[in-house]
């Protein structure tokens, strides 16, 4: 190692000459030493032996420039012909018409980075595909192979047998587990092998499935009508695929508020049970508007009752008639015996027959009432706490 100022003073003949010979060794060895030289010149050599660098001074003479690694070949740079690269490479971006990386004879083809995280493809300085860090962008339309429904052009890593593939001209077909199962094609889209289209709902839990019959002897077209209708329609096809919305007729209507008798504990859709609740206003508006306050005024405000028919006959509304009158609509009745009397065959000489105290005789015969005493004759049949038919118990619910 050698350093030396590059300066000859003035002095003896020994001195001069090892001057001398310290200036020739620091040329010879390129100023070579742990610490850069004390005095610098631009362009000067110096090798920094404790970093292992060959380095030059800049031309203004105020930092070092490193230009290789001492004991490497080529200085740790890479030959001109066929170079091998052992670590990172830094290039200028470049431009779309001057890529960074081109081709001998075509300089606007090739690779450059038109900003931070991308890298851009150019051809005859036309940018046709972009590549960043979360996707790739082409400018220029992707041509690939047309591919079969077992091994289509257009898939997926792990999953070979699915994806897209194009069967014939102006047809885009899609195949899963290397079967087709859709095509999109100038007609519309086509589903396959009776597969059908699935409609989730809001949180995909559920969905609604709407598929073809197993087997169809011509081809179905259902055209849709050209509005969304009105309130409580459906629709309808004319025989020809045509679809209109119609209105319910009345007949085929369950009118708001109509009970019904249901040999089931279940209460239908679109009906609640006769029990007496306490329901809303506004969910049930149409019931609310049919029977109001009728069979209760609920909390006073945002609620009704249905009829409580739990445990009850129905009797129709007397509205006039005068079988049963002075009755309102919805009012209800306890359970009642008709006033009647019994013809009782009395010959005990301890009851008295008239309000004269003289005794019956065997042929009186009287309904009257005897208080001297009572006696039990004995009761025949069923009998309970309450008067009633021959009945089968079944649930009453109300349209809403």
């Amino acid at each position: 190692m050698a350093q030396a100022d590059g300066t000859i003073q003035n002095d003896t003949g020994s001195n001069v000459r090892s001057d001398l010979n310290n200036n020739f060794a620091a040329c010879f060895t390129n100023n070579s030493g742990a610490s850069a030289p004390g005095t610098t010149y631009a362009n000067q050599w110096w090798a920094d032996t404790g970093n292992g660098l060959l380095k030059i001074r800049n031309t203004s003479n105020t930092s070092f420039i490193t230009v290789g690694t001492l004991n490497s070949t080529n200085l740790g740079l890479a030959p001109q012909a066929s170079p091998t690269f052992t670590g990172n490479v830094t290039i200028a971006a470049g431009t779309v018409s001057l890529p960074s990386l081109r081709f001998t004879g075509d300089n606007d083809t090739g690779l450059y980075s038109s900003a931070g995280n991308n890298v851009n493809i150019t051809a005859g300085g036309t940018l046709c595909h972009t590549f960043t860090n979360s996707y790739s962008t082409a400018s220029v339309p992707i041509r690939v192979p047309d591919g079969t429904a077992a091994a289509p052009s257009i898939t997926n890593t792990g999953d070979e047998d699915t994806g897209i593939f194009f069967n014939t001209a102006n047809e885009l077909s899609f195949s899963t587990g290397g079967t087709e199962r859709a095509q999109i094609d100038t007609n519309g889209l086509h589903i396959l092998s009776q597969k059908p289209v699935r409609y989730y709902d809001a949180d995909n839990s559920h969905y609604v499935e709407l598929k073809a019959a197993s087997t169809v002897t011509s081809n179905v077209t259902l055209t849709l009508p050209t509005s969304d209708g009105d309130a409580d329609q459906y629709l309808k096809t004319d025989g020809s695929g045509n679809m209109s919305w119609a209105s319910v007729s009345t007949p085929a209507g369950v009118p708001t508020a109509s009970v019904f008798a249901m040999a089931t504990s279940t209460v239908p859709s679109g009906y609640l049970e006769c029990n007496g609740a306490a329901v809303s206003r506004t969910t049930y508006a149409d019931l609310f508007a049919a029977i109001g306050t009728t069979y209760g005024a609920g909390n006073g405000s945002s609620t009704f009752n249905v009829p409580d028919m739990r445990g009850e006959f129905l009797r129709g509304w007397d509205n006039g008639r005068g079988v049963d009158d002075s009755r309102t609509l919805g009012s209800s009745q306890d359970d009642q015996l008709q006033n009647h009397t019994h013809l009782i065959p009395v010959r005990d000489t301890n009851f008295t027959c008239d309000n004269q105290g003289a005794p019956c005789t065997s042929t009186d015969v009287r309904g009257d009432s005897f208080s001297k005493e009572t006696r039990n004759y004995g009761n025949t049949g069923d009998f309970g706490s309450e008067t009633r038919p021959r009945n089968i118990a079944m649930m009453y619910v109300i349209k809403t």
